[in-house]
């Protein structure tokens, strides 16, 4: 009778804590804040986005921007050029603006996206003998589908995604502790331990999650 195979164990690589690097901001057609971070790894794509979306881009220069960054969801890239940018609370707005050196109006009115800001450019005439150039640029494709990003500390079940901070416990008599929801397969999520980011990843469904306590969230 031959031997069997001896089974290979497979270190699983702890993740690597992701720190707020730049906030992209910016405003709906609807006049809707959004807002949202992205690390040091993903600076340029996501300058590129700002670009794109014609958002705003600050800069983080110490930790307690960095700390109040980390309010907002951690944003997702598309190979598109664009970029998810969730939607914020409005008082927390004007904080981003000054951040970029953005005055507001004395009666606390934040000031226009920056889509509105400046005077509009002055239309180029075409050279005598020339036809007009075309200024339609050609449509962007959609983005592709991805996993739902959630809210940071979601007050209801569906609000739950990928950024989402939840309960989650190790066994049935545990204790539980807080996790960041970093994957979405179907209805199992993987997460992360809030105070423990280079601890393995977790696997819970999501009947094993709770929320936090409406005075935390």
């Amino acid at each position: 009778m031959s031997a069997k195979p001896a089974t290979q164990l497979v270190a699983e690589v702890p993740l690597r804590p992701m720190t707020p690097a730049l906030v992209l901001f910016g405003r709906d057609d609807a006049g809707r804040p959004r807002a949202a971070w992205f690390d040091a790894s993903e600076a340029k794509l996501a300058a590129h986005a700002a670009e794109v979306m014609n958002l705003r881009v600050v800069q983080l220069a110490n930790d307690e921007q960095r700390a109040f960054a980390d309010q907002f969801t951690h944003g997702r890239l598309f190979g598109s050029g664009r970029a998810f940018i969730p939607y914020i609370r409005r008082e927390l707005f004007p904080r981003l603006l000054e951040l970029a050196g953005v005055q507001v109006d004395p009666d606390g009115t934040d000031l226009a996206p920056a889509a509105e800001d400046g005077p509009p450019a002055a239309p180029q005439e075409p050279e005598r003998g020339s036809l007009p150039r075309a200024t339609s640029a050609a449509p962007l494709p959609p983005a592709p589908p991805g996993p739902f990003v959630g809210h940071k500390l979601p007050r209801e079940r569906d609000e739950i995604g990928l950024g989402s901070v939840v309960l989650a416990h190790e066994g049935p008599d545990d204790l539980w502790w807080e996790a960041e929801v970093i994957g979405i397969n179907g209805t199992v999520h993987s997460l992360r331990w809030r105070d423990y980011p280079t601890e393995p990843t977790i696997l819970r469904r999501a009947d094993e999650l709770a929320l936090l306590p409406p005075a935390k969230a």
